[in-house]
C-alpha cells in the first residue's frame, strides 16, 4: 500500500536525523525563478559560481540521453537551450551529491549506479510522455539518496544493506523499518521535503520501491505515479546492462510497462538504445 507520511511524524524524524540544509546555490535560483522576469543571465552567473557544480551541469546536458541537437559550452548557453526551470531541476539534482556526502569514497557505486539510473530515465521520459527529461534526471539521481543519510545515522546500516541484497524491492524497506524504524525512502522524502521539492517529487520518493502506488486509489498525482514507473523502468536496464540480479521485475515489470503503455516492441527498442551507449555515467 502507497505511503503518506504525517506531519507529526514528519517532525519527529526530522528531529532525531540530521537533514543536510538546501544549498545557497539552489535558494538563490529558487528565489530568481520566482520573480516576475527572471533573468537568464543572472540565473547562469549563480550557478558558474560553482566551478564543480558548472562542470556537472555541463556534462550532464551534453549527454547523448539528452539528445541536444548541439553541444552547450557554458551555463547561460544551457539555460537558453534548456529553459531555467530545467536547468533548475537539473542543478538541484546535481546539489544532492554534495548535500549528503558524496566524497565519502564509500558512496562511489551508489553514487555512479545513480548516474546512469538518472540519464537512463531522461531518456525514458523523452519517448513517454508524462515527466521532463530533467525531472526525470532529477528524481534518478535522488531516488535513494536517503541511503546515505541512514549510512551517517545508523553505523550497522551496511549490514541491513548486505542482508537487503536478494529480497524483494518492497522487502527493502520492511526490513530497514523493522531493524532501524525507519527507511532510507522516508528519509529521502523528508529531506526533499526540506528542500521545497515538488509535492510530486517527494511523494514519489517515499513510494519509490512499491510499485502499488500506480494503481492504488491514493490521492497521487500523474507526475507522481509516472516518475516512479520510469524511474523502475531505468533501473531495470541498468541492472541488466550491469549484468545484476533485478530480483523482482518479474513481477513489477508488466506493471509498470502497462502503467507506461510501452508494448513489447517498444521495450526491446528502448533497450537496443540504452544498451548501445558504452558511457551513460556523468
Amino acid at each position: 500500500m502507497a505511503k503518506i507520511i504525517s506531519e507529526e511524524e514528519a517532525e519527529k524524524l526530522l528531529s532525531s536525523i540530521k537533514i543536510p540544509p538546501r544549498p545557497t546555490v539552489i535558494v538563490e535560483l529558487n528565489k530568481e525563478k520566482n520573480k516576475a522576469e527572471p533573468d537568464l543571465r543572472r540565473i547562469a552567473q549563480i550557478v558558474s559560481k560553482d566551478i564543480a557544480l558548472t562542470a556537472s551541469l555541463l556534462k550532464a546536458v551534453n549527454s547523448p540521453f539528452f539528445g541536444l541537437p548541439n553541444k552547450v559550452d557554458n551555463v547561460q548557453q544551457a539555460a537558453m537551450t534548456m529553459g531555467f526551470n530545467n536547468v533548475i531541476s537539473l542543478v538541484t539534482g546535481i546539489a544532492i551529491k554534495s548535500a549528503v556526502g558524496s566524497k565519502n569514497l564509500k558512496l562511489e557505486r551508489f553514487w555512479d549506479i545513480a548516474d546512469k539510473v538518472a540519464n537512463v530515465a531522461a531518456y525514458i521520459s523523452e519517448i513517454i510522455p508524462g515527466v521532463c527529461k530533467e525531472q526525470a534526471y532529477m528524481f534518478g539521481l535522488f531516488h535513494d539518496c536517503g541511503i546515505p543519510l541512514m549510512l551517517q545515522k545508523f553505523p550497522d546500516y551496511v549490514e541491513t544493506l548486505k542482508k537487503a541484497n536478494g529480497v524483494s524491492r518492497l522487502d527493502v524497506i520492511r526490513l530497514e523499518d523493522e531493524i532501524h524504524s525507519t527507511n532510507h525512502a522516508t528519509l529521502g522524502y523528508l529531506l526533499a521535503k526540506s528542500w521545497s521539492l515538488p509535492h510530486s517529487l517527494c511523494h514519489a520518493l517515499l513510494n519509490h520501491h512499491d510499485i502499488s502506488i500506480l494503481h492504488s486509489d491514493d490521492d497521487y498525482s500523474a507526475e507522481t505515479r509516472s516518475l516512479v514507473a520510469i524511474n523502475r523502468f531505468a533501473e531495470y536496464l541498468c541492472d541488466i546492462r550491469q549484468m545484476r540480479d533485478d530480483h523482482d521485475w518479474n513481477e513489477t515489470g508488466p506493471i509498470v510497462m502497462a502503467y507506461l503503455g510501452v508494448t513489447d516492441d517498444e521495450f526491446m527498442d528502448i533497450k537496443e538504445a540504452v544498451f548501445q551507449y558504452q558511457d551513460v555515467s556523468l
